[in-house]
């Protein structure tokens, strides 16, 4: 069997690899685009980089470097962590199995080399690396690695279902790891990054006490967190760690991340010089112009109303299919899209993938169609209406401006609704979780349709009832192993089913954007990697001071 490294050496490109070069044609337009997002982000950070007091050659490290960050994180414990930008908390104290580059490529981390042992993609091996201390003192080696996976998998967390199949994680000696999956998984190794947390391996003696990652770490990252300079819910500080397998790597003695969420709180600190790396968007683009700070910018979320209470148990309209469809009809994305900064930073979306991403089909979609909406209502058992409560957050919905706006359009068509705010991530998914409210707002991501649906199919608190679907779970089971044409037509079927059930009722997609400091170089992000993270296992991978 040919080992994935032999086929790409450099690293290979994220998403199918088994089949990248012929079947995956639409993803191949994904790579283009990343790639030509990802140079002229570099670009752009490059002619924008300006003097500091550090240099970088290596060896030669910045003193701090300080970086924004939205809401709290979900936990300090990669198993029960959160993901997207979120991963910042974790990444810094704990090296992920296989790295996710800023341009979109798998380059070997903990493990070196991973290949399929079969023609199926169900068994996936990898080597680990040799020569590896864990922060409590423990060698890494197969065994260590199988016990974190293990423990990843039995913790509950909210990571979990993005894993895939998973039947069992072995360590057949010290060197080697067996993870089988149930059914093919061709895309297995994207799922080591750390982008989904389960590939950042624990330490043993922190395993033996699983509540003291709630307030420690125990990696073999690049730093350490500090708990004593940290104050929770505002900074989370991180030293170097002299014990790093790669001090090349390192480029600063102290990483920091803020917790800022008020934009103009964000752009305040990033044209002061608080942090160097932020979020941004459309109400704060021209004021970090004007201080000299880069943009760069990737797609990233899907957003949607996600309908919880599908079998209507607190709502009973919302069991009602043409009632959700209606729903569905009434949005005005384009006027979403206003709200948000116009299609600079959104596009309208009308059903589960954006144009462009596989399962997309011209044929099908929530067009806005009032008239409609009033007509499947009419239809219904509910022409006159309903009251119902929805969940939103502002960390990422900020000021509530897409829930505001959908809201407004559903009251057309005699859906009243009271919304809900929680003011931070954990609380979110807390409530949402507690089958106390029938529909929330919430960004999905994914590159096909099946990945979307499984976002709001499997476990979780997108779907806190617990209701199935046979046709679509089978349509997405399918899609997951199919390749070529027929992977497009069960991708477009998993579309059509899902804007049939209307549980995603699609609103838009959102573009990841950031400003960064002149004073840094070395960022990258693209739509295979539209959340970049300070570390990397290699010195011209990391983040470092300007020259």
């Amino acid at each position: 069997m040919i080992s994935l490294l032999d086929k790409f050496p450099d690293g290979y490109p994220l998403g199918r690899p088994k089949y990248l070069a012929k079947e995956q044609h639409m993803w191949q337009r994904r790579l283009a685009l990343a790639g030509a997002i990802a140079i002229t982000a570099a670009l752009a950070l490059s002619a924008c980089s300006g003097p500091s007091d550090a240099q970088t050659t290596d060896g030669v490290r910045g003193d701090k470097l300080s970086v924004q960050f939205t809401g709290v994180p979900i936990s300090l414990n990669p198993a029960l962590a959160g993901g997207g930008g979120s991963v910042v908390f974790t990444t810094l104290a704990y090296d992920p199995l296989i790295y996710l580059s800023g341009d979109g490529k798998l380059v070997p981390d903990l493990a070196t080399e991973w290949k399929f042992r079969d023609d199926e993609n169900t068994q996936l091996e990898l080597i680990i690396r040799k020569g590896v201390t864990f922060q409590d003192g423990a060698q890494l080696d197969a065994h260590a690695v199988a016990n974190s996976m293990n423990y990843f998998m039995e913790a509950g967390g909210g990571q979990v279902g993005s894993v895939g199949p998973i039947d069992t994680i072995t360590a057949e000696d010290d060197d080697t790891v067996l993870i089988t999956y149930k059914t093919s998984f061709p895309a297995a190794p994207t799922r080591l990054t750390q982008a989904n947390q389960l590939g950042l391996i624990i330490g043993p003696e922190a395993l033996k006490n699983p509540e003291s990652l709630l307030t420690t770490m125990d990696g073999t990252g690049p730093y350490t967190y500090n708990p004593d300079t940290s104050v929770a819910e505002s900074t989370y500080t991180y030293d170097r760690w002299d014990g790093y397998w790669n001090p090349d790597a390192q480029k600063y003695e102290q990483i920091s991340v803020q917790v800022i969420g008020d934009p103009n709180a964000v752009i305040s600190a990033a044209t002061t010089g608080q942090v160097d790396f932020a979020a941004g968007g459309a109400d704060t683009a021209d004021a970090a112009a004007s201080a000299g700070l880069s943009t760069i910018s990737a797609p990233y979320f899907n957003y949607g109303l996600i309908i919880l209470d599908r079998k209507g148990e607190i709502v009973p309209a919302l069991a009602d299919e043409k009632v959700r469809q209606a729903m569905g009809y009434a949005v005005d994305r384009a006027a979403i899209v206003a709200a948000r900064g116009g299609d600079e930073f959104a596009s309208a979306i009308d059903q589960l993938t954006a144009d462009g991403e596989q399962g997309h089909d011209d044929g099908i979609g929530f067009d806005h169609d009032m008239q409609k909406a009033k007509s499947l209502m009419a239809e219904s058992d509910y022409p006159d209406g309903f009251s119902m409560t929805l969940l939103s957050e502002s960390p990422l919905d900020n000021q509530s401006l897409i829930t505001q706006t959908a809201i407004a359009h559903l009251k057309e068509i005699g859906v009243k609704v009271t919304l809900d705010v929680a003011s931070a991530i954990p609380d979110f998914i807390q409530k949402a979780g507690s089958k106390k409210y029938p529909a929330i707002v919430w960004p999905i991501v994914g590159d096909t349709a099946s990945d979307y649906a499984q976002t709001f199919t499997g476990q979780g608190f997108t779907n806190a009832f617990g209701v199935a679907d046979h046709d679509l779970d089978d349509l997405v089971a399918q899609a997951i192993v199919a390749t070529g044409d027929e992977k497009e037509a069960l991708e477009k079927q998993v579309s059509a089913r899902s804007n049939e059930l209307a549980w995603f009722l699609p609103l838009i997609a959102t573009k990841n954007v950031y400003y960064v400091s002149p004073h840094v170089a070395g960022v990258q992000i693209s739509p295979l990697n539209p959340n970049p993270i300070p570390v990397a296992p290699s010195a011209d991978l990391a983040w470092r001071p300007a020259q």
